[in-house]
């Protein structure tokens, strides 16, 4: 993952420790607008749908990340 690619080793692995694998469905909200982010997500498989006030629609998908 681009994020983590010159990131130390040991540092890589500590944060694999610290993730919870969440599964959700189409039509699913993962975070609102304007809510405080106290998590980040990274897309394993699918697409998420960015939607935002006033803009266009975004679309991640594996390999993406957000929050």
């Amino acid at each position: 993952m681009p994020l983590f690619a010159n990131a130390d080793p040991n540092f890589v692995t500590a944060m694999l420790t610290k993730l919870r694998f969440e599964v959700f469905q189409p039509a699913d909200y993962v975070v609102r607008e304007g809510t405080v982010g106290k998590k980040m997500y990274f897309i394993q498989h699918g697409v998420v749908s960015i939607i935002t006030k006033g803009s266009k629609e975004t679309k991640l998908s594996d390999g993406s990340y957000f929050g």
